[in-house]
This record gives C-alpha cells, structure tokens and sequence, in this order.
C-alpha cells in the first residue's frame, strides 16, 4: 500500500475534487439521490427513523453509525430542544449528538411559531406610528397646494377636473371620493343653496338627509353660478378658503394636534349655535366627530344610531349615549322645542371640558392603548381566522389588528376584500410566483412578509436569516473560540463579553433581511466568522459576498474550490438566495437544504475517510484529524475523542499508557507539546500530519495492520461494544 503521507497529500491536494470523485462512484451517488429526494418527504421524527435507507445515511453522515440501531435513543435526542441546556442531547458528553439534533427540524419548535415575531411585531407597530406622523405631513403639503390653486380656479371644471382638488374638498368632509361621481360633485357646487328647487335641495338625490346636510355644507363653501362660472372675485373668499384649510387640517390627519382641538373647540362654539336639527350635526362631520370624541364614543356610530338615542332613552343607556343626550335639547323627534338652541352655554361649556380632555389623551388611546392591545391579540393568534377577529367588548373602541396592520403598511381597508386578504397572508413572499407577488404591490408583499400564516392559514415560523438551532450552534462556538486556553480572571472577563456579544448577536441577526444588510454590519460579520472559525482579519467584505451569493450545489463554483471551501459550512446554514435576499427555498420539513447540503457533505467525508482506511488506515485518521481540527477549542475536546487523541500521541511519540494518567496530568502534558490556536490553522495543521505521517509509517509499516482503525470506527476487536457506547452516550457532562 501507499505511505501514509502520499494517500494524505493526494487525497488533500485538492479536496473538492476528491470528494467530487467520491460523490460520482454508483453506490455514493445513488444513496445521496435517493436521501436528497426522500428526506423532505419525512415530515416526523418516526418516518424518518421508520426509512432505513434515509435513517443510516444520515447516521454514517455524523458518524454515528455504530449508533444506527439505538432509534429509541436517537429518537429523543432528534426532538430534543437544544435552546434548553436541560434537554436530552444537551447533557449528552459527545457533542455529535447535538451536531445530529441541530441537522434536522424535529426538536421542540412550536414555542417559534407565532404569527409574528418581536421583531415583526415592533416594525408593524413602528410602521403604524409612522403612518400618523406621514398623514400629518401629507395634510400640510395638500393644504398648501390647495391654498394656492384654489385662488387660479375660474370655472368649476377646474376644481371637477383636478383630482388633488376633488380629493381635498371630500376629504375635508370626511366622505370617501372613490364613488363620487364628477357630474354629481358639478351639480353640488353649482347649487345655489338658497334656492329650494336647486339640486342640493332636492332631498331624492341624497341616501339620507344627513348626506344631505354635508353637500348643502360644501355648496355653501363656494361661489359658483349655475353654468359653472364664478360668482363672485374667487372661487372662495379668504373666510371661505381658511375654513376649508382648517377643516381639512382636523379631519384628515388622525392623530389630533393641540392646534387642531382648539380649531375644532372654536368652531364647534360657534356652529352649535346655528344648529336645529339633529341632522345639522350628523351631516356636519367636523361637529359630529367633535361630540364623538368629547363622550369617547365609536368612531363607528352611525347617523341613525345617533338619532335612535335621542329618541329611545332605553337605548341611550345601553350604548351609553344617555349622558351625550342629556347635554342637548332635542325632542324625542329630533327638533328643537320653538325658542331653545341646541344647548345651553353652561352645556357647551361641559362638553368643550370634556372634548380638550378627551383630545388631550388622543395620542395614548392611538398609540400606547392600541399599541399594547395589539401585542396582546397578535400574541393569542392560532390561526388566520383570529387576525380578522372583532375586538372584545373591553377593546371594542380601539382598531383591530386588521385595521393596525393595513394602516401600517398603507392599504386602505377598501381597497381588499377579506377573501383577498386572506389569499395575500397565505401566500409566499418570498416566492416570485406566489399570489401576491403576482399582484405587483410592495405594500401587499410587506404585509405578508409581516405575518407568519403558511397556505392553509396556520402558524409557522418566521423567515429569519439564520434558524434558532443556528444562532444557538454559533454562540456555542464563539464561546468556546474566545475562552479557550484562558484561565482565572481572563477568563472570567473572556466569559462575561462573550455572553455580551452573544446576546447583542441574538437580537441582532434576526432583524437582516440580506446579504447587503449582514456584512454592512462588522459587528454580526465578526462574530459569524469567528463561529465558524475564520479570522475576520483575513477577509474583505468583497470575498464574503463572492461566498454568499455562490451557489454550493455548483461542482465548478467558488464554494467548491480550496480558497472557498472553507467558507461552505458556514452559509449553507442562511436563508438568503444567490441574490442575497431572504428566501424560503432552503426551508424544508423534515431538515431545511443548507443542512440537508452539509449532512450530504458529512457521507462524502466519511465515505471518504472509509474507504482510504480500507488501504491504509493512517490515511483515514489523518483525514479524520484535518476535518475536526477546526473545531477542537480545547485539549480536553481531543482526549475525549481517540481518533483525535491517537493522531496527537502518534504524532509526539507518547506513550498509549499516558490515557491511564490522572486527566488534569493529561491535559497539561499535551498544553505544552503545542496551542491549541493552532488547529485553526489550516497549514499548521497540514505539518501537524506530515509528521504524523511519518511517525505513523515508521512505527507501523507499509504492510501493518493498525489499531487506529478500531479506535476510528469504535468497531470490534479492541473498540468497544455499541451497548457500551450506549451507556457512555448517555453519561452527563461534567
């Protein structure tokens, strides 16, 4: 047979096309098409022990084969919940157990699925704040065009003709002007209001007589004869124009400024005296939402049910309108007994009281009470169903989730039905051919990527850049980079600003949504790195781009040649696609690709070391040692592993007697022979198996039959019985 040094060099000189060479034998390929095509079929722990085929490749991959037949061992350590340091792998000493948990998607996750995420739940609300703040800005700029335009119209088509003017003057009266016809808007503003027979008057063109109320208001605004022309100067004198100004500046914007509750106070003093009807107050917006938010009455209440309490007092008192009631002087029919106003100073004065107060915790029942409502109710969501719940009777005044979430993202509630909406939650925005993506609409394609509902409308969990398992497998592993070989208190302090960094690093890595966003960000790149055992020192941004955007399927690609190799463990694991974007191609049932990639790459390794341990098992351990060197951060980690360990004694000449020497002996003996940094260097490692190499042939021969096999393979002879590893597998850690 060949030394050990030529199989190591040959096998090693360029890895990536060793293995692929490996990958195109028959037998290989054919059990890693049949695992690729088969294990997202598994969708529970049991079918995917109850598939041999699927259930051995899997094992050999984490090298754990000897394990093969435990499955009721191995069945608790896959539904294990490693974010809980008590759970069943957790306390297990061999750290391939975890490995093996961490590869698949059959732990404890339901505790993940929630219909949105902090995260989420913060950006909408921030969003939904926002959207306040953008309103009032938007009123400003509307108001100022309005003030200047309004002084160049000379005909009343150029008010009929300029939608920016025909939204303003609806929406200053709170009517919606997506049904509002042109012609319909002409034959208001050219009534002429003291005429009975004029348009406006004329009762059979108005659903209601309140409707009614508010045109005859907004014809009485302008000054335009019969054909359209002006009437007077202007199309509004300045008292005309201000008024318009200010009524648009108190209606649009929801949030209430103090400016625009004492521009609603006056107005509300000076219009109530001109009152007669209960209809002068339904059909005037501005009056009615002002007697709305002085008795914090629903926003929702209509013109009749308003009516109905003046003239039920049963019902009053239900609603709880009896108290508004009783500061008016209406009939039961809704006119004013001959000679009263419709209220007295005294109660004007009461109801002003109550509407400054009222306005004053505007801003709280908007934000602080609607906000903390909603973290509740999104958190008691089960199923789609429940984001298009009614509040409860307590909430029954503040908007629902539903009403939260399309504010936030700018879609009016009249621009989709619930069957639409539903269709847009349950589809895949990260899929370019999923329903909502097909309808074009960032908005709608925000919203849905502001939920977690998969197509049937239940919970799932949310896209994120890297899985819970992930950021728990690379906080273990840049702990232990950055503590070890550190003592006393170093180490203390070394301990302390890992968990620092580990904690900002949780908050942190959930919030990117790119590629672009993580590597902007030198903090999160570092910390990934030194996870995954890279120094940050060594790379620019531009190679990790080059390695995140590269596709690890491509024999021929950057992932899959010596200077990206290193590289491919570590990306495989995120969810962003070769564009760099947040995808959810790589999440899959029973083990998402990025694991499914690296558990295909474990078999070609083992199968590898397999079969050169067939020739020359030297071969095997050396090609053992270089695969786990990088995650060796302490001696203990090689003691605890004999094919480690017998690399290292070989390698120094130790004695086999030194494992019987007390473990603390052990361990300082082998501290001075070399630093552990050092595993972490690829080429020191490399002259670490050269000479291994070298001793290795010396003491065994070309034609010798080595033990280091059965310490490899924990295989009979010398090795141990599986029933014993059983035993030690289960043995808790110190």
């Amino acid at each position: 047979m060949i030394s050990t040094y030529l199989g190591y060099v040959t096998a090693t000189r360029d890895m990536a096309s060793t293995l692929a060479r490996v990958a195109s034998q028959a037998a290989v390929k054919g059990d890693q098409q049949y695992y690729d095509t088969h294990i997202g079929k598994a969708k529970s722990v049991d079918e995917f022990l109850g598939d041999y085929k699927l259930y051995s490749y899997a094992m050999k991959a984490y090298g754990l084969e000897d394990m093969t037949y435990a499955k009721a061992f191995m069945k608790k350590v896959l539904t294990s919940d490693l974010s809980d340091t008590s759970s069943f792998a957790n306390k297990l000493t061999d750290n391939r157990y975890r490995q093996f948990a961490a590869a698949f998607n059959f732990g404890s996750k339901s505790k993940n699925q929630s219909a949105q995420s902090d995260t989420q739940k913060s950006d909408t609300i921030g969003l939904y704040e926002q959207s306040f703040a953008d309103e009032t800005t938007s009123a400003k700029k509307e108001s100022k065009f309005y003030d200047t335009w309004i002084d160049k119209v000379s005909n009343v088509d150029d008010i009929i003709d300029n939608t920016r003017m025909r939204n303003y003057v609806f929406r200053a009266h709170g009517i919606n002007p997506e049904h509002i016809s042109k012609t319909f808007l002409k034959s208001i503003l050219t009534s002429d209001v003291n005429d009975p027979g004029s348009f406006v008057n004329t009762a059979a063109n108005f659903s209601s007589v309140a409707t009614q109320a508010t045109y005859k208001l907004i014809a009485a605004q302008f000054n335009f004869n019969a054909d359209g022309t002006l009437s007077a100067a202007t199309a509004q004198t300045t008292q005309q124009k201000e008024a318009m100004i200010s009524r648009y500046n108190s209606m649009v914007p929801s949030l209430l400024t103090p400016e625009a509750a004492v521009s609603n106070d006056d107005y509300y003093r000076q219009a109530i005296t001109r009152v007669t009807s209960l209809t002068d107050i339904t059909g005037d917006n501005r009056l009615f939402s002002y007697v709305e938010q002085a008795f914090s009455l629903s926003s929702k209440i209509t013109p009749a049910q308003f009516n109905l309490a003046f003239t039920n007092a049963d019902y009053a008192a239900v609603t709880g309108m009896a108290d508004m009631v009783s500061h008016f002087n209406f009939s039961s029919d809704g006119s004013l007994p001959a000679g009263q106003p419709a209220q007295s100073a005294q109660a004007t004065d009461d109801i002003s009281t109550k509407y400054l107060t009222s306005a004053k915790g505007a801003k709280q029942a908007l934000f602080e009470d609607a906000e903390s409502h909603y973290k509740t109710a999104v958190g008691e969501i089960k199923t789609i169903e429940d984001f298009f719940a009614a509040n409860n009777i307590k909430s029954k005044n503040l908007p629902t989730i539903e009403e939260m979430a399309l504010r936030a993202f700018g879609i009016d509630k009249n621009e989709v039905s619930k069957d639409q909406l539903r269709k847009i939650l349950e589809s895949d925005p990260y899929d370019g051919k999923s329903y909502v993506a097909s309808l074009k609409d960032d908005r709608f394609i925000a919203l849905a990527k502001a939920f977690n509902f998969d197509s049937k409308g239940n919970l799932r969990e949310p896209l994120v850049a890297l899985s819970q398992t992930s950021i728990n497998s690379f906080i273990s592993t840049y702990s232990k980079s950055k503590t070890f070989g550190l003592t006393g208190e170093i180490r203390d302090k070394a301990v302390k600003d890992a968990k620092d960094a580990a904690t900002e690093f949780s908050k942190s890595i959930v919030k990117v949504k790119t590629v672009d966003e993580l590597l902007a960000d030198k903090t999160l790149t570092e910390f990934i790195l030194v996870a995954n055992n890279i120094d940050p020192k060594t790379l620019d941004k531009t190679a990790l781009k080059k390695a995140f955007t590269a596709d690890p399927e491509d024999a021929k690609g950057f992932l899959n040649t010596p200077a990206g190799e290193k590289f491919k463990a570590m990306v495989n694991v995120f969810n962003f696609d070769a564009k760099g974007n947040l995808t959810t191609a790589k999440i899959e049932a029973g083990q998402n690709k990025g694991a499914r990639l690296a558990t295909n790459d474990l078999y070609l390794h083992q199968t590898l070391e397999s079969q050169q341990g067939a020739s020359n098992e030297g071969v095997r351990l050396a090609l053992y040692f270089q695969r786990k060197a990088p995650q060796v951060n302490s001696v203990y980690d090689i003691m605890s592993d004999p094919a480690l360990y017998n690399v290292i004694k070989t390698t120094y000449s130790l004695p086999s007697s030194m494992s019987n020497m007390d473990v603390t002996r052990q361990a300082k003996m082998l501290e001075k022979l070399f630093p552990i940094k050092d595993l972490h260097d690829g080429g020191k490692v490399n002259n670490l198996l050269k000479r291994f190499s070298a001793v290795y042939d010396a003491a065994n021969g070309v034609n010798t039959t080595s033990a280091a096999s059965a310490i490899l393979t924990r295989g009979s002879g010398i090795g141990m019985s599986a029933d014993l590893m059983l035993s030690i597998a289960q043995l808790k850690s110190r």
